[in-house]
């Protein structure tokens, strides 16, 4: 397979360094103090049809590599994205996406489907494979060698899409719906288990009052690969209305299941963090709560005025080879003031990707409303593995605007997964310093890695998507394939435009779904500097500057030396003159004055070799 996709050697030679580690920076205090409300009850499901007016689509003219579909639809989760990619044991993939280009109604809306043979990815799919509007959907493989596509269409049920060769042949779509009175379910999560996928496990969310709440999670089972459900509508001991007014929206995801264990795990901010556990393919299941919700029962009429940490809506989880949970989750800082079904949340301070594995003891405080606090109770490369960088270094995170998905976090949308030897790998969005519209800031793919099982996490937070092709992205929703080899692989979503179209944050436009294959070496043993044998090169001081500024370079051997300056489309704008330079310290200038506000990358030569920095102009 070609790899034409994030060679982080590659992308350090374009941008400098795409690998950072500095110390943690906040945004600036106006920016900490911005208040956002958002309402808990409007989640999409796809059932509305919109007629509102919308402005001609913007185009976008940017260099893209290995999309493999595209859509106008740009909403592909509420809160947490469920398994849409599978790398099967051949080489060969299959990727599902919620497709609809027939803006704004969208009555063409469904999964987006594309395979990959071992060598090269299908032509972009232009319809759905269900028979009807739909959308959320959710992919396993299913017998020796078939597949599984399960959607809802929000309005009677769940489709269930099945066929016996992945890759090929017609879908046979059958319907799954609740008990009576309650047919509508929505928002499905499925994998499949035994040695030859043939036992399905799905999840699915029944609405309107179901067993006595808003929002029931309901389990079904099939052990003959969809014939028959010897299972339907159940709902789990401690997930009941016992222990949950209702069960979050869209905010469950299941593991791939490894060692004989099946696990799912839900992230939601108005209740517990917690998964459940089977050893014995769905027959009896174990509850661990890993994070307890301070206002348990929570509803509309709950009421605090203390402000709480809090999962963003986004997770994700993963067993090891040994069947041990590993999870993933962003941070929100939210407080509900009065009684309804808005809140306030302060998108400046909800940054933090945290971490959590089962050999670790529960998030718990004096005060469990700071127990997630990602600035003063949580561990950084412990339980706090993700946040903001601060890209220029200089102490805080400079902003133009922040916009925030229904997952709220600066950095949210996390994925995880656990190879062969346990080694552990999360990538996720992080709304970028440096990267914007002139209205707001993009979100890039970042990354972090543990070689030891999670007990240790490598020093570098990893730019995955930091090439010149994506300085005008937005880039989010990723997934990886539960399987890997020598690479981890992902699809994730790339539009034109900070936010959701969706949810109104701008016109519509046409998404791409991005597919990468990412070295996990180059993740892991990544260095933060380039090779530069001949000397040590400083940060240019001051930086920020708006005049000059001055780089010292001491070189350990005799070089011609000299600088350039390049901005982010690559375009060299200042540079100055070869010097022949004997060993020792040296000097370099750099006149800053004719320069246009922002990022650049300056390359220090020493004869054959050259070492890259980023700087800013004010």
């Amino acid at each position: 397979m070609k790899k034409t996709l994030f060679s982080l050697v590659v992308l350090m030679l374009l941008i400098g360094t795409n690998v950072f580690s500095q110390k943690r920076a906040m945004v600036s205090p106006a920016l900490q103090k911005y208040e956002a409300t958002a309402d808990s009850r409007l989640l999409d499901d796809g059932s509305e049809t919109d007629n509102k007016v919308i402005s001609p689509v913007k185009s976008s003219n940017l260099l893209v590599e290995e999309i493999i579909g595209e859509t106008s639809y740009d909403k592909q989760s509420n809160r947490c994205v469920t398994n849409r990619i599978y790398r099967f044991s051949d080489g060969t993939m299959a990727a599902t996406w919620t497709r609809g280009v027939n803006e704004t109604a969208f009555d063409d809306r469904g999964t987006g489907y594309n395979y990959f043979d071992g060598n090269n990815w299908g032509a972009y799919p232009d319809a759905r494979i269900e028979t009807q509007k739909s959308g959320w959907p959710t992919y396993a493989p299913l017998g020796e060698s078939g597949e599984i596509v399960v959607s809802h269409n929000a309005v009677d049920g769940l489709l269930i899409n099945r066929r016996e060769t992945k890759g090929t042949g017609n879908w046979t779509e059958t319907l799954i719906q609740g008990p009576a009175g309650y047919e509508k379910v929505t928002w499905p999560r499925v994998i499949t288990s035994g040695p030859d996928h043939n036992i399905i496990h799905l999840l699915g969310q029944i609405r309107d009052g179901y067993n006595g709440q808003d929002i029931a999670l309901a389990y079904y089972r099939s052990t003959d690969g969809g014939e028959f459900w010897d299972i339907t509508n159940e709902v789990f001991e401690g997930v009941g209305p016992d222990a949950y007014t209702e069960v979050g929206a869209d905010a469950q995801v299941w593991a791939e299941p490894r060692a004989g264990v099946i696990a799912f795990a839900c992230f939601n901010i108005w209740q517990d963090i917690f998964f459940y556990k089977s050893t014995d393919e769905g027959e009896t299941w174990e509850k661990t709560v890993v994070w307890e919700h301070p206002y348990p029962f929570y509803n509309d009429n709950t009421v605090f005025a203390d402000t709480l940490w809090a999962p963003d809506n986004s997770g994700a989880i993963a067993l090891d080879s040994e069947g041990k949970v590993h999870m993933a989750f962003g941070l929100s800082f939210v407080a509900h003031f009065e009684v309804g079904t808005t809140y306030t949340y302060w998108p400046g301070l909800s940054d933090g990707i945290a971490y959590w594995n089962e050999d670790m003891p529960p998030f718990e405080a004096a005060d469990m409303h700071d127990a997630l606090d990602p600035y003063d109770e949580l561990i950084e490369d412990y339980n706090l593995i993700g946040w903001s960088q601060d890209l220029d270094n200089n102490g805080q995170l400079d902003f133009v605007d922040i916009i925030a998905y229904s997952e709220l976090g600066l950095c949210t949308m996390p994925n995880i997964v656990v190879d062969d030897q346990d080694r552990v790998f999360v990538v996720y969005a992080a709304t970028t310093e440096g990267y914007d519209n002139g209205i707001y800031n993009y979100k890039h793919i970042w990354s972090r890695a543990s070689v030891d099982g999670g007990m240790t996490w490598q020093p570098y937070h990893v730019d995955l998507t930091s090439a010149l092709i994506h300085i005008y992205d937005e880039c989010v929703y990723p997934v990886l394939t539960p399987a890997s080899d020598d690479n981890i692989y992902m699809m994730y979503n790339k539009d034109g435009s900070p936010g959701c179209a969706v949810d109104d944050d701008h016109t519509y436009e046409t998404n791409s779904e991005f597919f990468a294959e990412i070295d996990k070496m180059e993740i892991v043993n990544i260095q933060e500097n380039e090779d530069f044998t001949a000397g040590t090169v400083s940060q240019n001081y001051p930086n920020p500057f708006s005049s000059v500024s001055t780089v010292e370079v001491n070189l350990t051997r005799k070089a011609d030396i000299h600088l350039e300056v390049s901005n982010l489309q690559g375009q060299k704008v200042y540079a100055t003159e070869p010097t022949e330079a004997r060993p020792g310290k040296h000097f370099l200038s750099i006149d800053g004055k004719g320069l246009t506000p922002g990022i650049y990358i300056y390359s220090i030569f020493a004869g054959n070799e050259k070492v890259n920095r980023k700087m800013v102009i004010e």
